[in-house]
């Protein structure tokens, strides 16, 4: 995956304000501890870096939570990423839990529930982050970056429910870019190898992020970037600056419409009726 010509960085600098961005989120903080969840994916792979270079290596802790959809390969990527880190970890198997919750009523397995399904697996993890954050005081570090939180691709009250989202600056081609230098500059063949694994929340076996979607990150990037940095938000104006057809870029606004509710507060009503005189 190359990033767009308009999304390179300077990653020194990136990293730089990043880990110095994390530094400072902390500082108020008694117990400068944060949790990962570690998958053995991008965006966690680089938001456990930049809290280990940001608070020191024991001072994060990485969750490993495989089920039953999660490839070996990732399991062990991310044991090894944790390993290069320095940090200490912990796996749990969410497997039985994730079927208690399905014996409560079984029609959650049909196919037609895919997503339903899935979405238990994400809100699970989340619980189990906070079980263990609070233990210690620890801060929950979300691992959501630019391009998922303008999609919504992310479980609402799963991986979205974080204290800080780390990456959340940086869209997905660029998390994978930082990687990509780390990895080469670092010596860190792990980093390397994960930054060229296909992005995929693995809730269902085979599944990857570009598939699911329908448009690869490259566009997907292209796209936002021109919707939130050059102000372009008609199909037609984005399809002339960025050479994509408005079909895709048609595409691509559903989604970002369709999931527009993730990135709201929820609301509730307005406290005028207290103003009210009578």
């Amino acid at each position: 995956m190359n990033p767009p010509k308009e999304l390179l960085m300077d990653e020194p600098s990136i990293l730089d304000y990043t880990i110095k961005w994390v530094k400072d989120y902390f500082k108020p903080f008694e117990n400068k501890k944060a949790i990962v969840g570690l998958s053995g994916g991008s965006d966690s792979t680089l938001t456990a870096y930049i809290c280990q270079k940001a608070l020191g290596k024991d001072n994060v802790f990485g969750l490993i939570m495989p089920a039953e959809s999660t490839p070996e390969e990732d399991v062990k990527d991310a044991e090894e990423v944790a390993a290069a880190l320095g940090i200490k970890w912990r796996k749990i198997d969410i497997n039985k839990v994730v079927k208690d919750v399905e014996d409560l009523d079984p029609e959650v397995t049909d196919e037609k529930n895919r997503v339903t399904r899935a979405n238990i697996k994400a809100r699970l993890r989340m619980l189990l982050l906070y079980m263990e954050a609070n233990k210690t005081g620890a801060i929950v570090a979300g691992t959501d970056d630019r391009s998922e939180h303008y999609l919504g691709y992310y479980t609402k009250y799963g991986d979205g429910g974080v204290d800080i989202n780390v990456p959340e600056h940086l869209y997905k081609t660029q998390v994978i870019q930082l990687l990509s230098y780390i990895g080469e500059n670092e010596r860190l063949k792990i980093f390397t190898k994960v930054a060229k694994k296909p992005p995929s929340p693995q809730l269902w076996k085979g599944q990857t992020a570009e598939n699911e979607l329908n448009v690869k990150y490259e566009d997907i990037d292209r796209v936002l970037y021109n919707m939130n940095e050059k102000g372009f938000k008609e199909a037609k104006k984005l399809a002339e600056k960025t050479d994509i057809g408005e079909t895709q870029i048609n595409h691509i606004i559903s989604i970002i419409t369709g999931n527009k509710h993730k990135n709201m507060l929820p609301p509730s009503p307005p406290v005028t009726y207290f103003n009210k005189k009578g």
